[in-house]
Formats: C-alpha cells, sequence, structure tokens
C-alpha cells in the first residue's frame, strides 16, 4: 500500500494537547461543568464522550443564542433585530453557506474567530441556566454590539463589521484554496471515469447519499489530512487519513467488481454512508446507514438496481421498524416490518389502484383492515391468512350494502344485504351464495317473504307477508330460483 502525500496540513498544536493539530472548530460543548468550550474532531473523544447530548453545532448554538437573547432585557435586543431581520437575513444566509462548506474540511489560522466563538460559548451556558448576572463586561459587549444602531444603519456597514469581527474574507480565500485541492473528492467524476456500465452509473448518479442522516459521533469523525491511496489491485481510496490509515470522509473503489463504500471510515473500517455492493445473486445494491460489522443498524435505505426501493428503520441490515418499500411494479408499502416481513399497522398501494391499510403477519394480511378496490368497492372489517375472513361491511360501487360473515375471501354463514332501493336480504350464505334460511323484505311492495335458498336461488315453498301482518297470505313454490306456483291462504 502506497500513501501519497497529505494534501492539507498545519504546524500548528492543539491547545488540549493532540499531536496532530486541531485548531479546526467542529462544535461547542454547552455542559456546564465541563472546562473545554470548543471541540475538535480529535478532543471529542477524550473529554466529551460522557456529555455528548450537550455538544452543539455552530448552527445549533447560534439558534440557541437567538432563542436565549429574546428572554433578557438586560439586552434589550428583540425589537431591534424584528426591525432588523430583512437586512440580515442575506448577509446571513451567504456566511452560514460559506461556513457550512469549511466545516467540512477544517479552518486553519484563525485564532481571532476561535477566540471571540470560545467567548460566546461560555455566555451561551449562561443564557441556558439563567444566572445573567455572571456575564463579564466583556461579554455583554460582544453579545450587544448586534444592536449597535452604527452597524444596523446599512447593509454594508453590517457586512463590513461581520466580515471584520469573524475574518469573513480570510475564511473565503481559505476556502477557494481548499476547494481546488478538494476536487479530487468530487464523487460524480470518480464515477464517470471509473464506473463502465452506464445504467449502473445513472443509478448509481440517481441515489445522492443523504448526508443529512448523519449522527454527531460520524460528524466529528473528521481528519485534516487528504490523501489517495492506491492498492496492488488497483483499488484505490481517496479522502480523509490519519497516518496511514482511512479515517474521517472518503471513498473507497473496487476497480474489479465496480464497487465501493462511500461516507465515514474510523481507524480502516468504514462505519457510516454508501456502499455499492453486489449479493450472491450478482445483483447490485446501494445500501446506506451506520454500519456495525458489515450490516446496517438503524435508520437506512435498500436500493436494488433495476428493482425495489426501501427506506427505514433496519436491524442486522433486515428490514425492521417503520419503513417504506416501492417496488418495480409501482406498489408500494408504508408501515411497520418484523425480520424483513410486513408485520404490524400498514398502508399498501397497489399500482393498479386498489389499496389496504390495516394489520399484517408475516407478510399477509391478517386482522383489522379496509380494503379499497379500484372499481369503488370497499371492504372493512377482519383478515386472515391474507384473505377477508370474519365480520365485515362491504360497500359496493352501486352504493349496495353487505353486512356479515365471510370465510376464505367469501360470504359464508349469516349476513344482510341492504339494496339501494332499500329492500334487504337477511340469512345465510355458504361459498359466497345465499344458501339455507332467508328472509327478503321488499320495500316497495310492502311484502316479507320467508323460505331455503340453494346456491343463491330461491327453492322450495315459501311463505309471504304483508308488511307489519303476522300472518302469511299465500305460498310461492320455487324450483332452482323459478317461480312455479303461488297458494292463496
Amino acid at each position: 500500500m502506497q500513501l501519497s502525500q497529505s494534501f492539507i496540513k498545519t504546524d500548528k498544536k492543539c491547545d488540549r494537547q493532540h499531536d496532530e493539530g486541531a485548531d479546526r472548530l467542529i462544535a461547542i460543548c454547552l455542559n456546564p461543568h465541563c472546562d473545554k468550550r470548543l471541540m475538535c474532531c480529535f478532543c471529542y473523544h477524550d473529554y466529551h464522550c460522557e456529555h455528548v447530548k450537550d455538544v452543539k453545532t455552530i448552527a445549533q448554538v447560534q439558534q440557541l443564542c437567538k432563542d436565549s437573547i429574546a428572554k433578557f432585557d438586560k439586552l434589550q435586543l428583540t425589537i431591534i433585530l424584528q426591525q432588523k431581520a430583512d437586512q440580515f437575513k442575506s448577509i446571513v444566509q451567504n456566511i452560514n453557506e460559506e461556513l457550512e462548506r469549511l466545516l467540512q474540511y477544517y479552518i486553519h489560522d484563525i485564532q481571532q474567530l476561535y477566540q471571540m466563538l470560545e467567548d460566546l460559548a461560555d455566555s451561551f451556558v449562561i443564557l441556558q441556566s439563567g444566572n445573567i448576572n455572571q456575564f463579564t463586561n466583556e461579554q455583554c459587549e460582544l453579545l450587544s454590539t448586534f444592536h449597535d444602531e452604527r452597524i444596523l444603519d446599512n447593509i454594508e456597514d453590517i457586512s463590513n463589521f461581520i466580515g471584520q469581527k469573524m475574518g469573513i474574507q480570510d475564511l473565503l480565500k481559505i476556502s477557494n484554496d481548499l476547494h481546488e485541492k478538494l476536487m479530487m473528492l468530487e464523487t460524480n467524476e470518480i464515477f464517470e471515469k471509473n464506473i463502465y456500465n452506464e445504467q449502473l452509473k445513472k443509478f448509481v448518479q440517481s441515489h445522492e447519499i443523504k448526508f443529512d442522516w448523519i449522527q454527531p459521533e460520524f460528524l466529528l469523525t473528521r481528519s485534516p489530512e487528504i490523501a489517495k491511496i492506491v492498492y496492488p489491485n488497483e483499488d484505490f481510496y481517496i479522502g480523509e487519513v490519519k497516518g496511514d490509515k482511512k479515517f474521517g470522509r472518503g471513498l473507497l473503489f473496487n476497480k474489479i467488481a465496480q464497487t465501493y463504500q462511500y461516507g465515514v471510515f474510523r481507524e480502516d473500517n468504514f462505519v457510516w454512508g454508501q456502499q455499492l455492493m453486489v449479493d450472491q445473486k450478482k445483483r447490485y445494491w446501494i445500501k446506506q446507514g451506520k454500519w456495525v460489522n458489515g450490516k446496517i443498524e438503524g435508520r437506512g435505505i435498500h436500493a436494488l438496481f433495476k428493482g425495489e426501493y426501501y427506506q427505514g428503520d433496519l436491524r442486522s441490515d433486515i428490514r425492521d421498524g417503520f419503513g417504506i418499500m416501492r417496488y418495480t411494479s409501482g406498489d408500494e408499502y408504508q408501515g411497520q416490518w418484523k425480520m424483513g416481513q410486513f408485520h404490524g399497522k400498514g398502508l399498501y398501494k397497489y399500482a393498479t389502484g386498489d389499496e389496504y391499510e390495516g394489520d399484517y403477519v408475516q407478510d399477509r394480511k391478517e386482522g383489522i383492515g379496509s380494503y379499497q378496490y379500484k372499481n369503488g368497492e370497499l371492504y372493512v372489517g377482519q383478515f386472515k391468512a391474507g384473505l377477508r375472513h370474519g365480520s365485515a361491511i362491504v360497500k359496493f360501487p352501486n352504493g349496495e350494502i353487505y353486512t356479515g360473515e365471510y370465510v376464505n375471501d367469501k360470504k359464508e354463514g349469516p349476513g344482510v344485504y341492504k339494496y339501494i332501493n332499500d329492500n334487504i336480504f337477511e340469512g345465510n350464505y355458504k361459498d359466497g351464495q345465499r344458501h339455507g334460511q332467508g328472509i327478503f323484505t321488499d320495500v316497495e311492495n310492502k311484502t316479507r317473504e320467508i323460505g331455503e335458498y340453494v346456491q343463491g336461488k330461491q327453492h322450495g315453498e315459501h311463505m309471504v307477508f304483508k308488511l307489519l301482518k303476522d300472518k302469511p297470505y299465500c305460498i310461492n313454490v320455487y324450483d332452482n330460483g323459478n317461480l312455479v306456483n303461488t297458494k292463496s291462504l
């Protein structure tokens, strides 16, 4: 293994006694009992691992400061900041964009900025605890400068003031210098040159890594040195290193298999990010998340080349928890999973237009659910082993309603069928058809007929009543659904 020269170096030493040099601010610790306010990518393991929850990024600290300042009349900033909010908006946005870009690659030789932020960090802790009487005169002066009317007169003055206070011009120069050195980390260019299958290349480019998922522990795993390592088999690594090991953000590319690991490395191990890999069936997958012993733990992505796409919870690289799956057929499932199967509450949208929402057990509909058909039919009731089974209410496209029992996806047992003209059948079903004793109420003709049904058709003698009368007035005789005789009583 050959290690190329480092592209970013510093001869500064961290004031917290780290050999590599760590004057690059990553975050601020707000723990009131910690005496190491500014946190670099090297010292958080040593000083802040027990209270990492107190770690705040610059953006979070700025927001905390804004929220806290409004509560204290002593600073008297609220009204003025509101009046000048529009003026600040564009400048702060530009500054934040530059700072965010710089924070990815470290800031060199800006001791004035760090001293000011160190002072502000202590101020934030005081604000958070509510002990405003502990402010030093310097801290009050620093915070109060942002509502000085002389500074806020016009946009140009604001820009110059902030630029002077924070060394923005120096930051911009460093940003441009670093940007040129880091062009070698442009992943799209690497993929363009090293992935030969055009469809696979498009697949990779369409699944950009989601860095907004990154946890603080990996956000702080950085190194100021960037190198390219070329291996004997022509595999290569481009990214941050610590000594001769991969450490921080980088890309490891396998030339022969046409696969890669892109994200965060720690002590040569891939711990967070995106991996293009080939399974035993020679299918390409893009997977992203936190990697533990080669498997994803927690929130992640599984994307199959020319196949399905899953985004959600994973346990040992298996879908487990809540997630969304999109299939090549156009179907989509969103809901709960267990050991790679639908399990719990879920919503399944079919490409045909049908929709099921309800309970699942081991990939099959089981429990209570509703099934909306594309044609307008709606089933609400019980399911078992993926079939309609148990008590249910069904509304048909023409407005007719069935309330009753289902067995193995068919009406079976007692049920009531109501027509749109308010006629009603009450009786037994078997294998989806009326079978056994039944009562048919004809509201329009004001009659009720009681008799036997066989495979959906009237059969034998049926007693006919006038509505609200206790005695029948005739008997209808049926044969296989055909009326063959009527006997008056």
